[in-house]
């Protein structure tokens, strides 16, 4: 399927998740909220670049969206997570973003074009302590949309009031499962009956401050461990959210060793992955890479420094030269990209697109 196939070209309403379905694996099954920030014309202007840079591969001043990794930290060790397995090979490094870094690259896109940011990558974001001034600055540079995923197992009153007061406009809580067992053994590190409370606090202090945002979003990552709850997964979670979404597991760098997937995915050959011509995401380590799911760095743009800002990196070579392979049909030949089932499936050299 064709990426214009994925999209309903007459809705002027953009779809408001950060991939826009242009990915087929996610896929919203609820949504109640309706916020007025979407309904501005610089939003839906940006939305509208949004579908042009995929569809049409037009190349923006900059960067629509940055993948910012506030921290490489994290409390859990999720089976399906590739920082699990890097860190149980002893090739992950953990840092924290520090507050002026992340003002440097704000600062850098406010000034050139961004729009959005997702304030994680592969760490829990909450355990940087900066993290509501950077939500906060952000906000205040005029970034249109800022979001953050979080496990929730960090979560308290102090955090909660202090978030709906940010400026943040959308929170994803990663939850896979509506029961004790089936959530203790994805989620390794987090309590059930703890983490539903966090997720239920957070709830009900947006309530009582009397605020819309940031829209509320629970997610479920799709697999054989916890697929026969899908079908109950929103009537659970939908008291305590605004949307709820699942996303097919993915194993995007072949570390995991157990077959979860809960049905074979289709090759699409001839898919350009939108992502080269939208963001990038910026490293814990100062590292840039153009794919969220590179775990291994294995297509780094460049490295983010005094003397290399993100619009060199953006105009960079590695870029170019990797949207002409995605391009000719020959993403094969970038080592991130082939065998990635995130949306295309493994394509070996000579075999016809």
């Amino acid at each position: 399927m064709e990426i214009k196939k994925n999209i309903n070209q007459k809705n002027t309403n953009y779809v408001d998740d950060e991939l826009n379905q242009l990915y087929s694996h996610f896929k919203v099954i609820k949504e109640k909220n309706n916020v007025d920030f979407k309904k501005t014309e610089e939003y839906q202007n940006y939305r509208k670049d949004w579908r042009d840079t995929a569809l049409k591969h037009k190349i923006t001043n900059f960067p629509l969206h940055l993948d910012i990794e506030v921290t490489s930290y994290c409390n859990l060790a999720c089976p399906m997570c590739p920082r699990t397995h890097r860190v149980e090979m002893g090739n992950w490094e953990n840092r924290m973003m520090k507050l002026d870094k992340f003002k440097r690259i704000i600062d850098e896109g406010a000034e050139k074009g961004l729009k959005a940011i997702n304030l994680n990558n592969f760490g829990e974001s909450l355990y940087n302590k900066n993290i509501i001034e950077m939500i906060n600055y952000a906000s205040k540079k005029g970034v249109l949309d800022i979001m953050m995923h979080t496990n929730g197992t960090k979560m308290d009153h102090k955090m909660a009031e202090g978030l709906v007061e940010s400026g943040l406009t959308r929170i994803i809580f990663s939850m896979d499962s509506i029961s004790k067992e089936i959530y203790e053994k994805i989620r390794i590190g987090a309590t059930f009956e703890e983490t539903v409370n966090n997720v239920k606090l957070f709830y009900e202090t947006r309530e009582k401050l009397k605020s819309k945002l940031p829209v509320i979003r629970i997610s479920m990552v799709r697999m054989k461990e916890n697929d026969h709850e899908v079908k109950n997964f929103s009537s659970f979670w939908g008291k305590y959210a605004d949307e709820i979404s699942y996303t097919d597991y993915r194993n995007q760098d072949g570390l995991d060793k157990v077959d979860r997937y809960v049905k074979t995915k289709k090759e699409n050959k001839s898919y350009a992955c939108p992502a080269l011509w939208q963001r990038m995401t910026i490293n814990a380590t100062g590292e840039v890479t153009a794919c969220c799911r590179d775990a291994g760095k294995r297509l780094t743009l460049g490295k983010l420094s005094e003397k290399n800002n993100l619009k060199s990196i953006w105009d960079g070579q590695v870029l170019k030269d990797s949207r002409a392979l995605h391009e000719k049909k020959q993403a094969y030949k970038i080592d991130a990209c082939n065998g990635c089932d995130h949306i295309r499936g493994v394509i070996r050299p000579g075999e016809k697109a």
